[in-house]
């Protein structure tokens, strides 16, 4: 835990250097924002859609003339998209944040406090996006599959939140080791890690669902990792 914190803080930290703040800021920010105009413009398209295939699931109609609720299914749809928003938003503004600012935020904090780290470039530009690619299609494929569960109370905030934290471990460890970790410390740091990257990317999500908060917490992710994996490969080769 005490590995997680200290990531935290320093990722906090570095989020109040106003250059830092504003430059990595932006990408997230507008994959939101552009996210929340095409809700709003298929809002009744999709509710509409989603109710009718509501009503056809096997169980439905008697759930339905249980509940007596007429509208039941329309309202399932509206409860279903509000729900799925968050956690579409964070993987979006993560492929962002991984693609067009983890670069950014690599040379400035690794040029400032681990200038003295050895690069050993065991990843690549081409790995990275090819990892990205295959966390992403891995999480799509995982959301799907768990889809029923979202019927279970507290599933609808805890299968996400364990989709998210995978992603998360995925996706940001090996952008920040591809040019400091050869490709045996980079797979030893997610292998001995793994119980500490997963526990702050739990952390970070649940900090996606403060009302506002899934704006930063993909920039927050990007430095917390950031921190996390460039503290644990000084520790190893120290």
């Amino acid at each position: 835990m005490n590995n997680i914190f200290r990531a935290l803080r320093q990722s906090f930290e570095a989020l109040l250097k106003i250059r830092m703040f504003l430059l990595i800021l932006g990408p997230p920010v507008l994959t939101v924002l552009g996210l929340m105009i095409l809700f709003v413009i298929f809002w009744s398209t999709w509710t509409t859609g989603l109710a009718q295939l509501i009503s056809h699931v096997w169980g439905y109609q008697w759930i339905q003339s249980a509940t007596g609720f007429t509208e039941l299914a329309f309202w399932m749809a509206v409860l279903f998209l509000i729900l799925i928003f968050i956690p579409l938003a964070y993987v979006l503004s993560v492929l962002i944040v991984s693609i067009f600012v983890m670069p950014v935020v690599l040379k400035w904090v690794g040029d400032g406090e681990y200038k003295n780290l050895e690069k050993r470039r065991g990843g690549s530009v081409v790995g990275s996006l090819w990892n990205t690619l295959k966390a992403t299609v891995g999480f799509v494929i995982g959301f799907v599959v768990t889809l029923p569960l979202w019927f279970v109370p507290g599933c609808q905030v805890l299968v996400p939140l364990l989709l998210t934290a995978w992603l998360n471990k995925k996706v940001f460890l090996y952008d920040v080791l591809q040019d400091y970790a050869d490709k045996d410390e980079r797979q030893r740091i997610e292998k001995e890690e793994s119980a500490g990257l997963y526990g702050m990317g739990l952390l970070l999500g649940l900090l996606s669902y403060i009302p506002l908060a899934f704006f930063f917490v993909p920039i927050i992710s990007a430095l917390s990792y950031t921190y996390y994996g460039l503290n644990a490969l000084q520790a190893r080769r120290r």
